[in-house]
């Protein structure tokens, strides 16, 4: 019987197993196929030819399977338990061939069932053919049906499967696949039809680089497998990264009973990366806890402590007298019983707390301030399971905010109240006088010339005369009084307790604010020098007069700015012509604000000559014409306009007008080479953009840098002299020309006038007035015009009035003139009709 086909249908595989090699060993020829299960033998019984049918049912079942209908025209062996016999006799009416009892032990009667095996199949008559066919092509189409379904279940299946998945045959072939292995492992279709060996896949995969240099993106697991080609046994389970960076796990069915394995490819780099992030994540927070000087605790739901760790060596409390004890029975200094009841009340109602603050004493007598803050812990069931919380140290923290306080109401420097604490006080003071009748008095004292000191010594030095004025200050009156420093070099005394009658509160005051300013005018030693300073002293009465805090102050202050003007170094009262004055100021700057912007500004032009009285050039200088007061002198609102910050715009204006009047003269043959000066104030000079502006303008209008002018003064040397130097220098390079106004009034040094990038120099007509009468003046001129001559600089005398002037200038090397002799300031276009010849 060679080339017989067997059908083993058993759910046993163990008992399948021995059966095959029994067979085997008798009947090497036979082939012997196994089928777990009466269902999935439905499709090889209906597709295949048999020549015996071995049917073995489980224990217990008490139904023939449906497959026997299957089985019409082939011998079929039945193997039954004893109390299945019954089924053998229904068996036997559907065509059973014969049946076998199973042995207890499981395989005794093998060797029964193969001899009975044998029999069947000698004896079996020869089955018309076509009575075979009838049967089997009807039930041949309802099991290929049955297959078709099955296949197409699992096809489905296969493809919404997440992992990737193939099968192989016995020889390594791949025989089954999804689309997701193709996705993971980026194959084409066309390669895994042929049906690739293991070995062939893994070759191409090494090939393209998918397993990195000497395999380095395939785990220690599966390395040697992969780099052997996949040819021995793979591991069950090993971990490889693609290219792209992903992370697969590889895992290997053991070898199925057809000789095949079935490999999954499941995508676990989501999974890989939130390891890391967790990893790194606890990595970092044990670094902070070890770095940390807070500290862990945990009470249960009573709120006794029941574990504490990290560093408490602050708190000087030994942990035998923490543990088992609660918050309140450890107590604090800042605590009372209503606090504790309010804590309490939080962890009844299962509230988190944060910051909450304690002060405790250490056992050598310190104090100590801890900040704890905790969250509830519940079960699994909800019930509250107790507190857990940090800790930490606040001490210094506490010392801080203790100093910042007080600080905040004492002036660093000097330790007097400042300005918040010196309002306080005045306000109570004010109270107090209505209350009880008597006045007081609020002297406003600013140093005399401060700024030099600071300018020419250093903060430092005038660090140090503050310092010594507040000791003087605090001499100087009773201890109910108050002095403070209300910021910078100004200082404030709150004298208390003068007369009700206003002329004898007004001399108690005068009397106090005369002792100050003889006090403060003695010398002072700064380091190694001795200086002399004066204060001026406003003063504003109060306690009659109905006004507020912030009034009274500006009516010092008022004052005070009234004994400056008055030649500083005096006292002045506040009255309500200061306030008057103070109003028009006001007005004026509004009304100098609203001019600026309608254009009400102008420019008039002062004739610059040359010793024959050839019209050189022009310096622009700028007048206001008032809608209602008509043409405005400069002394009228440069000196508000330089104390307001609207020389800054009222300057750039200026600039912008002058670079348009140079571009209309640059027209006309007759003034085409003038040039025009401009004067610029140091506010305007030291804007940080001052250079940029200037040559916008240029650029802007058109205007020829050459024939421009800048008039500087000797104040702008006062400080950072190398960056006065650059700015000259940058603009020079455009040939902008500059020149040094009212030149002999300041502090220029020598040194820095020949760094300086200058073409000119303007003798002030201070000297020039008198320069026939006053035989300083006369020195100071010649002197001037041999230095301009040896710093090779041209020199232009302002304020010529008389022909004796101008004589004098020319005969000492003066080359230039400005002044009423040749031509008061005008308009451009008096000008011009001046150098139109006549017609």
């Amino acid at each position: 019987m060679s080339g017989t086909a067997v059908l083993w249908v058993d759910s046993d595989t163990r008992h399948a197993a021995a059966a095959r090699k029994l067979i085997t060993q008798n009947h090497p020829a036979w082939r012997v196929v196994h089928s777990p299960t009466p269902e999935t033998a439905l499709a090889p019984l209906a597709s295949q030819a048999w020549q015996a049918v071995v049917l073995c049912l489980k224990p217990g079942v008490q139904e023939l399977p449906s497959v026997l209908e299957l089985c019409a025209g082939r011998p079929v062996l039945l193997c039954i338990e004893p109390a299945q016999e019954a089924l053998a006799a229904r068996a036997f009416r559907c065509g059973l061939g014969d049946y076998v009892l199973r042995d207890a032990d499981g395989t005794a009667h093998l060797g029964e069932l193969l001899h009975r095996l044998e029999a069947l199949m000698q004896r079996q008559p020869d089955t018309p053919a076509h009575v075979v066919g009838m049967v089997d092509e009807r039930i041949w189409q309802e099991a290929l049906t049955m297959l078709q379904e099955q296949r197409s279940a699992l096809q489905a299946t296969l493809a919404h499967m997440s992992q990737g998945i193939f099968k192989t045959s016995a020889d390594g072939r791949i025989t089954v696949y999804n689309e997701r292995v193709l996705e993971l492992l980026n194959l084409p279709e066309s390669l895994m039809a042929t049906r690739p060996t293991l070995a062939e896949l893994t070759r191409l995969q090494a090939e393209r680089g998918d397993f990195g240099q000497n395999y380095s993106q395939v785990d220690h697991r599966g390395r040697g497998y992969v780099a052997g080609g996949a040819v021995q046994p793979a591991p069950p389970v090993y971990w490889r990264t693609t290219p792209d960076g992903r992370t697969f796990e590889v895992r290997t069915s053991a070898t199925l009973p057809d000789g095949g394995i079935v490999r999954t490819f499941t995508d676990v780099s989501d999974y890989v990366r939130v390891e890391n992030e967790l990893r790194e994540s606890e990595a970092r927070f044990r670094s902070l806890s070890d770095l940390s000087s807070d500290w862990y605790w945990e009470h249960d739901a009573e709120g006794r402590f029941v574990q504490l760790a990290g560093d408490l060596s602050v708190n000087g409390i030994p942990l035998s007298s923490v543990m088992g004890r609660t918050r309140w029975e450890i107590g604090a200094l800042n605590m009372t019983e209503a606090d504790w009841a309010a804590h309490r009340a939080v962890l009844a109602a299962h509230q988190p707390f944060r910051d909450l603050e304690l002060q405790r004493q250490r056992p050598d007598g310190s104090m100590h301030w801890i900040s704890v803050s905790g969250v509830p812990v519940f079960e699994a069931d909800g019930t509250l399971r107790g507190y857990r919380g940090v800790g930490r140290d606040i001490t210094e923290r506490k010392q801080v905010e203790s100093q910042i306080e007080r600080l905040a109401f004492y002036d660093v420097l000097t330790g007097l109240p400042n300005r918040r604490l010196l309002v306080d006080r005045l306000q109570h003071a004010m109270a107090a006088a209505v209350r009880s009748g008597a006045q007081g008095a609020l002297l406003f004292i600013d140093l005399d010339n401060f700024k030099d000191l600071n300018d020419t010594l250093g903060h430092d030095i005038g660090d140090q005369l503050l310092v010594q004025v507040a000791q003087r200050l605090k001499g100087c009156v009773r201890e109910a009084d108050t002095v403070a420093r209300f910021g910078g070099d100004e200082f404030v005394v709150l004298v208390e307790g003068l007369s009700g009658e206003d002329p004898q509160a007004s001399a108690e005051a005068a009397l106090v604010a005369s002792h100050i300013a003889t006090t403060l005018g003695k010398p002072y030693v700064l380091g190694e020098a001795s200086h002399h300073s004066t204060p001026s002293i406003g003063i504003a009465l109060f306690g009659q007069h109905s006004c507020n805090v912030d009034e009274l102050l500006k009516h010092a202050d008022l004052a005070m700015y009234q004994a400056k003007a008055a030649g500083r170094n005096t006292q002045r009262f506040f009255d309500p012509e200061m306030q008057a004055a103070v109003s028009t100021r006001s007005a004026l700057e509004a009304d100098l604000r609203r001019g600026l912007h309608d254009k009400e500004l102008v420019l008039y032009y002062q004739p610059v000559v040359d010793g024959k009285g050839r019209l050189l050039g022009a310096e622009a200088l700028v007048r206001w014409m008032h809608p209602q007061r008509g043409l405005g002198s400069p002394a009228e609102f440069i000196p508000l306009a330089e104390q307001t910050g609207l020389i800054l715009p009222i300057g750039q204006w200026v600039l912008e007008a002058a670079c348009a009047q140079l571009v209309a003269w640059s027209r006309s043959a007759l003034t085409r080479q003038f040039f025009l000066s401009v004067n610029v104030s140091v506010r305007q000079f030291r804007q940080p953009d001052f250079v940029e502006q200037v040559l916008s303008a240029l650029h802007v209008s058109g205007a020829n840098p050459e024939r421009l002018k800048l008039e500087l003064t000797e104040s702008l040397l006062l400080a950072d002299v190398e960056d006065v130097i650059a700015r000259m220098e940058h603009l020079r390079r455009y040939g902008v020309g500059f020149s040094l106004d009212d030149f002999g009034t300041g502090y220029s040094s020598l040194s820095y006038l020949k760094r300086l990038p200058l073409d000119q120099l303007k003798i002030d007509q201070g000297f020039v007035r008198d320069l026939q009468t006053d035989p300083n003046d006369a020195a100071i001129v010649r002197t001037i015009l041999a230095l301009a001559q040896s710093l090779d600089l041209a020199v232009v005398a302002e304020g010529v009035e008389t022909t004796g002037q101008l004589e004098f200038l020319k005969r000492h090397g003066c080359n230039a003139y400005q002044g009423y002799l040749f031509g008061r300031p005008m308009p451009a276009q008096v000008l011009e009709r001046a150098l139109r010849p006549a017609v």
